[in-house]
């Protein structure tokens, strides 16, 4: 991510700079979340009330102190661009023994003993932000955070709590946080989107889509779907032809003739490619004709011996003759973690909009936004 897409500098305050920063939880330090929050930008008012559990927050933290907390926007695929924000902030934060999935729906009584103001109220400053490109991995962040009154971490729950106070309640466009959801704890491995499937001469993306309700969990089936490729015409014999390819480990492969290497581009080999990106080692791959739509849905069996946590990269692309090097235009990627990304019931959100004193939906167990903790 380039420096000047960082979020602007929220609040100015004589505090020492972060020595390390933890990304919770941690499978999302690399890849995106499988699910966006409204909080803390898009609503105008309300509270947003997140629980963390020890197994997801950074090795050795107890006795660390918390300086500050970012946050990333959400890439999930059609994401637009955001316009800048301004909100008035006030984070809350603490530590308890009760874990997250037993955490009831009333703000006042959910926060422990020890609760404090470590930021605000303050007004933050969120910068205008660009749609997700071909080149994007994560979110750029959207909102940075220093505490006024840095956070001493004990063993415990962590709770953070965002509060903004522009009322009436209103809704932005935009402004959607990165983040995962496991409804009721029920983790079935990360599916994560990454780039944008740019790298095509048609006037639509050329999309790959993970279209099963479930996870990807070893042993099992899934269904995909290209989109966005030259449809088949019986009338005139045209024939579409898609290919779909899958790579292990994508992030860790040594590039060779088959991979430039994790969100590398194919400029070297061809300068008019220099829009598209490599996001799967080319290990195993399959091809068929696509529909009138130009749309070709197909299944991959992920392997029974994939470890828990086990990364599996998908790509797909179509026959493009009019490329001279690579004859071929390309999707975005598909990035998974099988079978589980370690979030579990080990984290839990409420969201209380406007004045409301109980959260109309209750706890959102297995939720949370993607924090970058400074400490």
């Amino acid at each position: 991510m380039p420096e000047n897409a960082l979020a602007i500098a929220l609040f100015a305050c004589p505090v020492a700079l972060a020595q390390s920063t933890a990304t919770v939880p941690p499978v999302c330090e690399t890849l995106p979340g499988n699910a966006a929050v409204a909080m803390p930008l898009r609503w105008s008012e309300g509270k947003l009330q997140v629980f963390v559990d020890p197994p997801l927050l950074p090795q050795n933290f107890v006795g660390e102190t918390v300086t500050g907390v970012r946050l990333r926007r959400s890439v999930l695929p059609g994401d637009t661009a955001y316009p800048a924000i301004s909100r008035t902030l006030t984070v809350r934060a603490g530590f308890q023994n009760q874990v997250a999935a037993i955490v009831n729906g009333n703000f006042t009584q959910n926060r422990p003993p020890g609760t404090q103001i470590v930021f605000g109220p303050a007004v933050v400053n969120a910068p205008a932000l660009a749609a997700p490109g071909p080149s994007t991995t994560v979110g750029e962040e959207i909102v940075q955070i220093t505490f006024t009154t840095p956070l001493p971490v004990v063993a415990g729950t962590m709770l953070l709590e965002f509060e903004v106070s522009d009322p009436p309640l209103t809704v932005s466009s935009g402004h959607w946080v990165d983040a995962v959801w496991y409804p009721d704890g029920a983790d079935d491995g990360l599916v994560a989107a990454v780039g944008d499937g740019s790298c095509t001469t048609r006037s639509v993306p050329t999309e790959l889509t993970y279209t099963s309700a479930d996870g990807p969990v070893a042993g099992t089936t899934v269904d995909l779907e290209v989109k966005g490729a030259p449809p088949t015409n019986p009338t005139t014999g045209e024939t579409g032809f898609a290919i779909v390819w899958v790579g292990t480990d994508p992030e860790n492969r040594t590039p060779g003739p088959t991979y430039v290497g994790y969100g590398n581009t194919f400029a070297a080999a061809d300068p008019l490619m220099a829009n598209c990106y490599q996001w799967a080692p080319f290990d195993v791959a399959w091809f068929g004709a696509t529909d009138g739509a130009g749309r070709f849905a197909t299944t991959f069996a992920i392997p029974s011996g994939a470890a828990i946590g086990a990364r599996l990269a998908l790509q797909a692309g179509w026959l493009d003759v009019s490329r001279p090097v690579i004859p071929l235009s390309l999707s975005n990627g598909i990035q998974l973690v099988c079978t589980g990304a370690g979030v579990e019931d080990r984290c839990s959100s409420f969201f209380f909009p406007g004045q409301a004193q109980i959260s109309p939906w209750g706890p959102q167990l297995g939720q949370m936004p993607v924090l970058l903790l400074d400490y």
